[in-house]
């Protein structure tokens, strides 16, 4: 599964902080304000380990660096700790910002709005409030949540007033455990990336609200996970409003109380690329919503909505498994629905899709038409794990003309031959043969030459290796472990990085007593370097009796 990458510094030159500001943990919360309202633009506050109580407020230009040890010269992850006690929001941009400003290495928690707020963020995010040119990264923000009967825009973080082709307002966070109005984890209308969203909800006993996870307003999602959270209401993973992307993103596990247990597309020209979309479920009584389950595109009006590259799987309705898992509206053109892993396509308002991990069933290739094959054939979904096997019908079925990013979820590349289906790009290695002489490769039936072969990680090939009359196989290696046949057949082992076989073969120089066949008794028949010599009388002959 994706990794956060840990924001790790080495040894960082003490004189190289000591001209920043530095906050110990023996300083409280209101003195680490003081120090941030007293630096001037440009510089960094450097905050020790430890928790400091109160409502902060950034200041434009002044970025601050959280988790580091007494001496300042190493970081811990989120070990810098910024707890609100559940008395107002903890983290809050009072205006927007012309210069990009960062916090960055915090736990942000325990933020709790109990009346709408006065402050220009007004009613956005119990943990962290953003306007233009505001940025969280690399912070958990967790178990901040909202009591009052108004609307709270994302509990963990909700921003505002920026644009989402600029404004990347949160990167590589954590967000869990937060609960909201509209997006129980996250509402923005920047950009999210990079990012986990898990177990948040907007559920609350006071208000309910949809989007469980994120509530994009015109916002873009991307290379992210959303799992595990729950809607009071509509969509529980991830809700779109506005032109928004949603883009090579694992959404699994999510839960509405209403319809729609994925992904919401509710305004126009909204894209969903190159994302998994797997085992969420709608909790919603009314049987005609069978088919939101997955995606659902519910708006009144398209101007070039796009489905392509995604894998929409297993998503449920009242926890059983649907047949339908993507809903358009019919005035969605048809030609901006391809390149998704589906089966039965084309029913009359859904897009029908096997449940089978296993089955045998179709998806749409590159040119929307259906082929039969195995789909998905996850690794092991059982267990969280939605990357693709080399058994997968999807791979290098998706269309790179509307791959957007370099990576996939995990850090690899995004394009290897051609992109995969899902927001996971399998692996390929290099399996570089070595010239050899005098025997024959095969791998099925295919004979294979020296050179080198690109294959997926996880698949094992088997090959045949015949010697030529009068040669022997001496062995063959691949990296530093020889392979040893059985029955006449070598098995290369499933490998992650590029690696060479090496196959040597030589000469068979065995001797053996001449039989009844040759000419005279107590001559030697010898196999040297492929041709028959015959040793009598400690003289040697060639087959055709000429002496040597």
């Amino acid at each position: 599964m994706k990794k956060i990458l840990t924001f790790a510094v080495g040894l960082i030159a003490c004189a190289g902080l000591s001209a920043q500001t530095q906050v110990t943990a023996s300083m409280s919360g209101t003195e680490l304000q003081a120090a941030i309202n007293a630096a001037e633009a440009g510089t960094t506050v450097y905050v020790q380990a430890g928790t400091y109580y109160g409502n902060f407020s950034m200041k434009e230009g002044v970025n601050v660096s959280g988790g580091w040890n007494a001496e300042f010269t190493e970081q811990t992850d989120y070990a810098s700790i910024l707890d609100a006690q559940e008395n107002g929001r903890v983290l809050e941009q009072p205006a927007n910002f012309t210069t990009l400003t960062v916090w960055s290495n915090f736990t942000i928690q325990n933020g709790k709005l109990a009346a709408a707020s006065t402050v220009p963020a007004n009613n956005l995010g119990s943990g962290v409030a953003l306007g233009k040119k505001g940025q969280v990264k690399h912070c958990l923000i967790q178990n901040n949540t909202f009591s009052y009967n108004g609307n709270c825009m994302g509990g963990g973080i909700g921003n505002d007033a920026v644009d989402a082709a600029t404004d990347v307002c949160a990167e590589d966070c954590i967000i869990r455990n937060n609960s909201g109005t509209h997006g129980g984890g996250v509402r923005v209308r920047g950009t999210v990336l990079n990012c986990i969203i898990e177990n948040n909800n907007t559920n609350n006993a006071v208000k309910k609200g949809p989007a469980g996870g994120v509530h994009l307003q015109a916002g873009r999602l991307v290379g992210c996970i959303v799992r595990g959270n729950l809607s009071g209401g509509d969509t529980g993973g991830v809700r779109a409003y506005g032109k928004c992307q949603i883009i090579n993103c694992l959404i699994v596990g999510n839960t509405a109380t209403g319809k729609v247990g994925g992904v919401g597309i509710e305004s126009a020209n909204s894209d969903v690329i190159g994302c998994t979309i797997v085992d969420n479920d709608q909790l919603v009584s009314d049987a005609s919503h069978n088919s939101k389950c997955g995606i659902s595109c519910g708006a009144t009006s398209d101007n070039g909505t796009k489905l392509a590259n995604n894998i929409v799987w297993g998503n449920k309705h009242n926890g059983v498994a649907q047949t339908a898992q993507i809903y358009y509206i019919s005035h969605y053109a048809a030609e901006n629905r391809i390149y998704n892993a589906v089966a039965h396509q084309n029913t009359t308002n859904g897009i029908k899709l096997s449940m089978d991990n296993d089955a045998d069933d179709t998806y749409a290739d590159g040119d929307g038409n259906e082929q039969t094959g195995r789909a998905p054939h996850f690794a092991d979904p059982a267990n969280g794990d939605y990357r693709l096997t080399w058994q997968s019908a999807v791979l290098n079925k998706g269309n790179d003309d509307l791959t957007s990013v370099t990576t996939d979820l995990e850090g690899n590349d995004r394009v290897v031959i051609k992109v995969d289906m899902g927001a996971y790009e399998l692996p390929y290695y290099t399996l570089t043969i070595a010239e050899f002489e005098h025997a024959t490769l095969m791998v099925g039936e295919t004979q294979t030459i020296a050179g080198d072969y690109e294959l997926p990680q996880g698949y094992s090939p088997s090959a045949t290796l015949l010697a030529d009359e009068g040669y022997v196989i001496k062995s063959v290696t691949i990296g530093e472990e020889e392979l040893v046949a059985e029955e006449g057949v070598y098995t290369i082992p499933a490998m992650q990085d590029d690696v060479t076989v090496v196959i040597t073969v030589e000469a068979d120089e065995t001797t053996a007593l001449i039989n009844n066949m040759q000419p005279q008794a107590g001559s030697l028949k010898v196999l040297r370097n492929g041709q028959v010599t015959i040793i009598r009388n400690g003289e040697t002959f060639n087959a055709q009796g000429q002496k040597l």
